[in-house]
């Protein structure tokens, strides 16, 4: 078998990296070893760290993963990619704490965000939404720099912007320029949720 690294460290790391992006696309290692062509036990021994993989046994299964051979020598803090589980949202005051000006009027009650974003992006912020029943921005209708772009996830929402009103049910989106004066209410008998796109960043 010819050798990809002489490290034992790097090695281990291969297999770390190997079980983790098998488990995300819920193969086992049969599996996985059937859909590359090679034998379970190498895949075992390879996740394992016991065994210094060849460049085409990681050809195999980076093609089987539907990924190239350099995600196994690739640091997650150089991938293309920036992944936010559900659990690890970072929560975000709605009433301000933050010192964002134009969310100072919004009703602590009922109102819920989470950053679906990293903090690594410089002019884009997502943030998930979520409102109890009657829950809104406040009384007053507010604006900035920038624009938006919403999708309701679940419930039913009322926007308003300037002098119209839209009313938005799951699956809908809305787009404006952030400068238009406007307004969020969950007007639906239960919780509402949306994803909501902010550029640039306002939190």
């Amino acid at each position: 078998m010819t050798d990809v690294t002489d490290d034992p460290a790097d090695v281990a790391s291969i297999g770390d990296r190997l079980r983790a992006l098998r488990t995300e696309h819920g193969y086992s290692i049969r599996s996985l070893a059937e859909r590359a062509e090679i034998s379970s036990s190498v895949i075992s021994e390879v996740e394992r760290g016991k065994t210094e993989p060849s460049i085409s046994t990681l050809k195999r299964v980076a093609a089987a993963l539907g990924t190239s051979i350099t995600y196994f020598f690739t640091a997650p803090s150089q991938m293309n990619g920036h992944v936010i589980r559900a659990k690890e949202r970072i929560t975000i005051s709605p009433a301000g704490d933050n010192g964002h000006e134009a969310r100072t009027s919004m009703k602590a009650q009922g109102v819920h965000f989470e950053l679906a974003s990293p903090h690594e992006s410089e002019v884009l912020e997502a943030i998930f939404g979520r409102y109890e029943v009657g829950a809104s921005t406040g009384d007053e209708l507010y604006s900035h720099e920038g624009e938006e772009w919403a999708m309701v996830l679940k419930g039913r929402f009322k926007i308003t912007l300037a002098d119209e009103v839209y009313f938005l049910n799951p699956g809908d989106s809305i787009w404006f320029q952030s400068t238009t004066p406007h307004k969020i209410e969950n007007v639906a008998n239960e919780v509402s949720e949306y994803i909501w796109i902010d550029t640039p960043k306002s939190f």
